[in-house]
């Protein structure tokens, strides 16, 4: 179904608001949720809005509560978010790293026990929309086992970086650290789909193609053994490193105490080198990738974030939402009792 990103922006906003969130934090939820349909990453997207409401409805995420400062330094910063909700969290974290960064040139900012946040590519946009380098890590619930087993240990641990340019959007490199996200999971339960070979093991270790098998399983790391790596290395980076919940202990359903952990560096590149010169050199490097011989079968080689950046500006007023995306924004609206339908054009 085809919808206008405001009226949809104003739909989960006020669906919130139900859920029992201020307007402001309610506001800063709907624009993580629907940028992410707006790129076409659905599983990030609205699709969300049942699971979020219902840490709202069990006071794991409260309305009010924002992240308090346990230890500082002259570029760095450690927040404590229990109770905040967590893209609310994510943006001040990324806000307040920003702030430092113009001061100290580098800085990082660490907030732990703050929740699930979404796309993590939206973080590090709001850096290079400043101009800056910007970096955002978090750990999840466990949905990975280690590299030769099959209980889940570690999360999917999303990492981000985006990469200001002169005059066009970011180079924006978005990914989990799983074969595929656990999200793209269920939308395909949800379809009915079968899964892509190498995307998960059963309960008993064996490769799946059944996402409910996957569900109940684990996913397979991107990568191998190198993904699983990176997936304990991001959990060090922002649980263990912040004194949140790290590996099995990230379960936000038992409390906000353990909720996911969230990282942020921002890089002011004026204070590394002149400005000018890196847009340039960023350009030059560009112009080598995307000159290279093609590979048969290729049209063109995209950078990272390219494809999501090019839907976002086709989908920059209206937005396309998969019939299973919509069916599950509006369960979620019914549970939460709100009356106002899914706005559709």
């Amino acid at each position: 179904m085809r919808c206008s990103v405001d009226s949809l922006r104003r739909w989960v906003t006020h669906c919130f608001e139900a859920a029992g969130l201020a307007a402001d934090e309610s506001q800063v939820l709907a624009d993580v949720l629907v940028s992410a349909d707006q790129c076409g990453v659905h599983s990030h997207g609205v699709v969300r809005l049942g699971a979020y409401a219902r840490l709202v409805r069990s006071g794991v995420w409260r309305t009010g509560v924002r992240p308090r400062p346990v230890r500082e330094g002259p570029s760095f910063l450690v927040l404590d978010g229990e109770g905040c909700v967590g893209p609310v969290a994510a943006v001040d974290g990324m806000r307040r790293c920003v702030e430092m960064a113009r001061r100290a040139g580098l800085a990082g900012v660490w907030v732990r026990r703050a929740g699930h946040f979404g796309r993590a590519g939206y973080y590090a946009e709001l850096a290079a929309a400043e101009g800056m380098v910007g970096v955002a890590l978090a750990n999840a619930a466990p949905s990975l086992a280690p590299w030769g087993g099959r209980e889940r240990v570690l999360g999917n641990n999303p990492l981000a970086v985006a990469l200001p340019r002169r005059s066009a959007p970011p180079v924006v490199l978005d990914m989990a650290l799983s074969v595929a996200a656990q999200g793209r999971v269920r939308l395909a339960a949800e379809r009915g789909d079968r899964l892509p070979a190498g995307w998960a093991l059963d309960p008993q270790g064996k490769p799946t193609d059944d996402p409910q098998q996957a569900l109940a399983g684990t996913l397979l790391p991107v990568g191998g053994y190198k993904g699983y790596g990176l997936a304990l290395v991001v959990d060090v980076l922002t649980g263990v490193l912040s004194g949140g919940a790290f590996g099995t202990q990230v379960a936000p359903a038992r409390g906000s105490r353990f909720a996911a952990s969230h990282a942020f560096v921002a890089v002011d590149v004026g204070s590394l080198r002149e400005r000018e010169a890196f847009l340039d050199d960023v350009e030059q490097l560009i112009q080598m990738v995307k000159g290279t011989a093609l590979a048969p079968g290729y049209t063109e080689v995209l950078l990272p974030g390219e494809g999501e950046a090019r839907r976002r500006s086709a989908q920059a007023h209206v937005v396309e939402l998969p019939a299973e995306v919509a069916a599950q924004a509006r369960r979620a609206a019914a549970e939460l009792g709100f009356p106002e339908p899914l706005p559709e054009l």
